[in-house]
């Protein structure tokens, strides 16, 4: 059964998400968190296939647009990390009233540094976090690696987000706003992570062009994480069908294993 909600973040904003529950009554519940730019609470579809999986192995699953996305209130160019951080802490809030007491948590790409944010400084509620192709170090916008960043990213997108108060990005010409700019040059999420006691598995195509596939490499060996490497696979495992399979499916046996 699935359910639309609303719910209210400390600023003020009303954000939607939707809440998936298995047949059977449990107290355990998955975040799903999305990229930026032109994706929502679906992340192309990905996370709705993710949910239904979820729940029928017993889960309830909540997926949810962060503002400026989707159905949720706020502006692109308005959005900041420690914005999201404060998203996902207003769902959890909202979820803890529905009687949900055990968090596993899944940050999808852009989503890793928020994520990092919270779980760092919410540690006794999270028993399992899981990155996908995460962006948890933002050294590389500012010094690009892959051919998209150097594209797409760079000094000069920063200097121009100075200049005129936000940077188009990307082929969907996401506006990134002065403040979240200024975060990017400022917080070193991968650093949060660093003191995290619940498990951690990075999953990461390595054949990612827009977040470095060796950052997951080395992060995983820094915090003693797990990592599953989904082979030929790029950005966001949409290219072939196993790609998402078999993301789903480590993903699906990690939280089963940890909460």
């Amino acid at each position: 059964m699935e359910e639309k909600i609303y719910f209210k973040t400390s600023d003020g904003l009303k954000l939607c998400g939707i809440l998936s529950v298995p047949k059977e009554k449990t107290n355990k519940c998955i975040v799903l968190c999305h990229g930026i730019g032109n994706v929502d609470k679906n992340e192309d579809g990905i996370f709705t296939k993710l949910s239904k999986k979820l729940t029928d192995v017993g889960f309830a699953v909540f997926r949810f647009d962060f503002r400026g996305h989707g159905e949720s209130d706020g502006k692109q160019i308005n959005m900041t990390v420690t914005g999201e951080s404060e998203d996902l802490k207003a769902a959890i809030r909202f979820l803890q009233a529905k009687e949900y007491k055990e968090f596993g948590i899944l940050g999808a790409s852009f989503a890793g540094g928020a994520v990092s944010l919270f779980v760092n400084q919410n540690q006794h509620l999270i028993k399992g976090l899981i990155l996908w192709n995460a962006l948890i170090d933002y050294s590389s916008m500012i010094n690009p690696v892959t051919n998209w960043e150097k594209k797409h990213w760079g000094r000069q997108v920063f200097e121009r987000a100075k200049k005129l108060g936000y940077s188009e990005i990307g082929s969907s010409k996401y506006k990134m706003g002065k403040e979240l700019a200024e975060e990017l040059q400022k917080l070193r999420p991968w650093e949060l992570l660093k003191n995290v006691k619940a498990p951690i598995l990075f999953i990461h195509g390595n054949k990612d062009d827009h977040v470095p596939f060796e950052d997951s490499v080395k992060y995983t060996k820094m915090f003693k994480a797990e990592l599953e490497i989904i082979k030929g696979a790029e950005h966001g495992f949409h290219e072939k069908p196993e790609y998402s399979e078999q993301a789903d499916k480590a993903t699906i046996e990690f939280f089963l294993k940890n909460l």
